[in-house]
């Protein structure tokens, strides 16, 4: 889909990381931004900062794991805008590190909310709108990971989530050829990014509080390595160039990081060969 000014994307998570950087990039292409974000004072911060670079920005407060959140600011923001040509579904957490079999119901629960349900709330919330746009191309962008096409250990339930949306994409990809083929679908699996993900627990619920079972000494361990991976992160708005493009081609896989590229060809090489031995 080409990116016109005056075309209204929506991104949700929005306010930091990933989704400002997002939201900079459409604003310097002369979109209408319609930002969600849970975070109130990041929010109202980046939407000032945009407007006072000239951008048209709708602000809006929202959780999206709460499906009726999601409704009712999708209906806000079509009274504002009459029109929507992007969905970002980009707003995500993190979760605790450890091994799987330490991992508790609550972790898995925060991460599934928001990483997967809150793009079920998002695909629900704002697609059937561009479902009446038939003559204007639109495009759904879903943010994975890395972690959707690979399986790196100790985040068991972020790695499931991930999986999850990289999914959904394929399969609502598969839907709207059929049914809409005016929207396109992609979804992005970057590597390490600066962001605020490994700062999520900021906004964790405090009904789904966990305390770490993983032994102390060894969750200092996993958080190192995990420092040490994220030690040279690819700029935000490096990234955020790299999706724009992958848009603009209709490219339904965004991968940003191309030292990935052997963990995700040896896993086809696995099925493949799972395949062949079946034959």
């Amino acid at each position: 889909m080409k990116l016109m000014p005056d075309q209204v994307a929506v991104i949700t998570g929005g306010a930091s990381g990933i989704g400002k950087a997002l939201a900079r990039a459409l604003a310097g292409r002369g979109l209408h931004l319609a930002l969600l974000d849970v975070e109130q004072p990041a929010l109202d911060a980046t939407a000032e900062q945009l407007r006072a670079e000239g951008a048209k920005v709708e602000a809006l407060v929202c959780d999206v794991s709460d499906a009726e959140a999601m409704q009712a600011a999708a209906s806000e923001i079509l009274s504002r805008c009459n029109r929507i040509d992007l969905l970002v579904n980009n707003a995500g957490v993190g979760g605790s590190l450890g091994p799987q079999w330490l991992s508790q119901p609550q972790d898995w629960q925060w991460v599934f909310n928001v990483n997967v349900f809150g793009v079920a709330n998002g695909i629900r919330a704002f697609v059937p709108a561009m479902l009446m746009q038939p003559g204007r191309p639109a495009h759904v962008v879903n943010t994975s990971s890395v972690a959707g096409v690979t399986s790196p250990p100790f985040l068991s339930p972020y790695v499931a989530a991930k999986h999850a949306v990289v999914g959904m994409s394929e399969s609502l990809a598969t839907e709207l050829q059929y049914m809409a083929p005016h929207i396109r679908v992609s979804v992005v699996c970057p590597g390490g990014v600066q962001s605020q993900i490994m700062h999520s627990e900021r906004n964790r619920p405090a009904d789904l509080t966990v305390i770490s079972r993983t032994p102390p000494e060894m969750r200092d361990r996993i958080k190192a390595a995990f420092e040490k991976l994220m030690a040279d992160p690819m700029p935000a708005d490096r990234l955020a160039q790299i999706v724009l493009a992958g848009v603009e081609r209709d490219e339904p896989l965004i991968v940003t990081h191309a030292d990935h590229a052997p963990e995700v060809l040896a896993r086809a090489e696995r099925v493949a060969a799972a395949a062949k031995a079946a034959a």
